[in-house]
């Protein structure tokens, strides 16, 4: 539990006792992220024994290692005592974290994915690693932010443990944290698609924080130069 010195310097105190309402966004990416972590963990299941076979190797170069020992540092320890549904609610209600960082975090882990560094969302990693996504996702949307021990607290971990998985995230993603505005639309859209069938959902999407992708800038430039041409 932080103490009152370390509230006090947080951009937000907690909300009132008349929480807001979980954006939609929610309900939609917990039931994706569900789907995904059962898909995931048949998979890995399947794979068990091709990977035991292949890991007697230890002629993986330096930079392969580090890679696996920070995607190993999101494994372990405990699982999530709730849904999933509850669990991203909580950095709504006590991190006001808005609907955009949840777009930008699944962003990111759909990044991590496609890197080909082995980070697949399970059971066994599912709390770390959307915590660190929501972290860094929140730290590149919104001009003001809680402290990192604030979103440790409201992710059940350490404050140093989610620091060092702050970094060993940051890393993974090679730094490359930019979303821009086609992207995030892009996202959005695969969201509500993902979960057409259950009634037509919509997902808010406002990103007043996005910068623009290169083709978006040329784009742009091009209208303005043709326009005062004109």
């Amino acid at each position: 539990m932080a103490s009152g010195d370390e509230l006090s310097t947080d951009a937000f105190a907690f909300p009132s006792s008349a929480a807001l309402s979980p954006p939609v966004v929610i309900s939609v990416l917990a039931s994706i992220l569900e789907r995904h972590i059962a898909r995931n963990e048949r998979a890995l299941a399947a794979e068990s024994r091709d990977r035991d076979a292949a890991a007697s190797g230890d002629d993986a170069g330096e930079d392969t290692a580090v890679t696996r020992r920070r995607v190993r540092a999101f494994d372990g320890g405990t699982e999530l005592d709730m849904s999933l549904g509850a669990f991203l609610e909580r950095f709504s209600r006590y991190a006001q974290v808005s609907p955009a960082v949840y777009v930008v975090a699944y962003a990111y882990l759909d990044r991590l994915r496609r890197r080909g560094g082995g980070v697949r969302v399970v059971r066994a990693n599912a709390q770390r690693l959307l915590t660190a996504a929501i972290l860094v996702a929140s730290k590149f949307v919104e001009d003001r932010n809680y402290s990192n021990s604030h979103f440790a607290a409201v992710g059940g971990l350490d404050a140093a443990e989610l620091a060092a998985l702050e970094l060993d995230f940051l890393f993974l993603m090679e730094f490359r944290l930019n979303v821009c505005a086609t992207v995030f639309q892009s996202y959005c859209r695969h969201l509500e698609r993902e979960v057409s069938h259950g009634g037509g959902y919509r997902v808010e999407r406002r990103l007043e924080k996005a910068l623009v992708c290169a083709g978006e800038a040329r784009a742009q430039q091009a209208q303005r130069r043709h326009a005062a041409a004109a």
